[in-house]
């Protein structure tokens, strides 16, 4: 899957680049479509934003895509398809767990849960039927996915080589590229260790 996916991109590259900044927008609604499908993780997309257009074009094109990804699948989990998805998430113990901090902690735990490795369009779509306001999550996802949004274009842009190079296992690694899942899996920690003192909270706070 992931060889078809690079062959879709050098085929588009030559394409986008000549559309100029209207390329950037469409680049962007690639990326949001793969994140309503939730069938390509951002990470592939953003570096490869990156190599296609430079890092300063790129970073704004997955800028893009990640505000539109944010936007529609988090109104269609609430307003369209919040029976379906939350049939499918609501059951999770750890996401009744996230729910009720979301409830109580609002745009912190979103922006504490996006340094966490979860897909970005699932965790779209799971915010929309979370308490949390939609521009409390949208200020906080588009602030929180700075960082990593801005490492994995960086990692396009500056990379010599083709696209299939660029993805494969064999490549040299960055330090800010090995940082960022240990980030994450710290983020993680305090996240679940927040929810929980939170939830907690709630409990001894009910009358008995």
């Amino acid at each position: 899957m992931l060889q078809q996916f690079i062959h879709w991109l050098e085929s588009l590259q030559t394409s986008l680049i000549a559309l100029g900044w209207i390329g950037l927008i469409a680049y962007a609604a690639i990326f949001a479509t793969t994140q309503m499908a939730a069938i390509i993780p951002g990470s592939p997309i953003a570096m490869a934003a990156g190599f296609f257009f430079g890092f300063g074009k790129g970073w704004v094109a997955v800028t893009l895509g990640c505000a539109l990804s944010a936007t529609i699948n988090f109104l269609i989990s609430r307003h369209l398809a919040r029976g379906m998805v939350a049939r499918r998430l609501g059951s999770h113990p750890k996401f009744q767990l996230i729910d009720s901090a979301i409830g109580r902690g609002g745009w912190k735990i979103i922006a504490l849960l996006r340094f966490v490795p979860i897909p970005f369009g699932i965790a779209n779509y799971a915010y929309g039927i979370t308490p949390v306001r939609f521009w409390p999550y949208f200020g906080a996802t588009m602030l929180a996915t700075i960082p990593a949004n801005m490492l994995f274009v960086s990692m396009g842009a500056t990379f010599q080589g083709s696209l299939a190079t660029l993805f494969s296992k064999d490549r040299p690694h960055s330090p800010l590229e090995i940082a960022l899942p240990i980030v994450g899996v710290i983020a993680a920690f305090f996240a679940f260790r927040y929810a929980s003192k939170l939830a907690s909270a709630a409990v001894n706070a009910e009358p008995r």
